[in-house]
């Protein structure tokens, strides 16, 4: 639970007719805010196969030791008939007019994907930057739903010597028969990057990432 307080500052007007005069009506007074406290109810990473319902787990929320869940503004909207990524928004606004939003990320999967464990590991990254041990780290986080922490194999953390901050991860799925995947999320200090190309021969992964028009060749290989 956050509590905030704020101090209210009196107005005070001055008028020099020969005297001064000082309205010291709202001097001293404060208030104490309490900012919403919400959380996701399940994961914050969902899979919903594909062809099927999403049920909504929605999320709660306390305004000090007040439930205020019924206040929850949930937006967004999941095409369970198409694979992809999608976003649900939950807004809380408290009585001050402060608001908070949360999200949960939604990835619709078809039904013929792979769900092994066998690609969770560290990858050494090759790319146009050099090749980097220890680059990668992949890691299924269930139901068939992978997850990178630098789809770009090193190229700007390590390559150009940038720092983590500068990793590209991604969210993918892997086809069932296993000789490809597909990207669904990236993140990266320049936003989102497309996934296209990719071809996966036993735990080695081979990519393009493209951002606008530039593109760069990736290899992820299993250590």
């Amino acid at each position: 639970m956050k509590k905030y307080i704020y101090q209210i500052f009196p107005v005070v007007a001055m008028l020099f007719l020969g005297s001064c005069e000082q309205d010291l009506d709202t001097e001293g007074i404060s208030r104490v805010t309490f900012y919403n406290d919400i959380e996701l109810v399940g994961d914050k990473d969902f899979v919903v196969e594909q062809g099927s319902t999403y049920t909504e787990p929605g999320a709660s929320a306390f305004e000090g030791e007040t439930e205020v869940t019924e206040n929850v503004v949930i937006s967004g909207t999941v095409d369970t008939n198409t694979p992809g990524h999608y976003t649900i928004s939950y807004y809380i606004e408290n009585v001050d007019g402060f608001g908070k939003t949360i999200t949960r990320n939604v990835f619709v999967l078809p039904a013929d994907r792979t769900i092994s464990d066998n690609y969770t590991g560290t990858y050494t990254g090759v790319n146009s930057a050099g090749s980097f041990p220890e680059a990668t780290v992949i890691t299924h986080l269930g139901d068939g739903l992978y997850y990178s922490d630098d789809f770009i194999g090193g190229r700007y953390h390590i390559g150009f010597d940038y720092g983590p901050a500068y990793k590209i991860s991604a969210y993918f799925y892997i086809t069932g028969d296993g000789t490809s995947y597909e990207g669904l999320l990236t993140n990266s200090p320049w936003g989102s990057w497309d996934v296209v190309s990719q071809s996966l021969s036993g735990t080695t992964f081979t990519h393009n990432l493209q951002f606008g028009t530039f593109a760069t060749p990736v290899e992820l290989i299993k250590e």
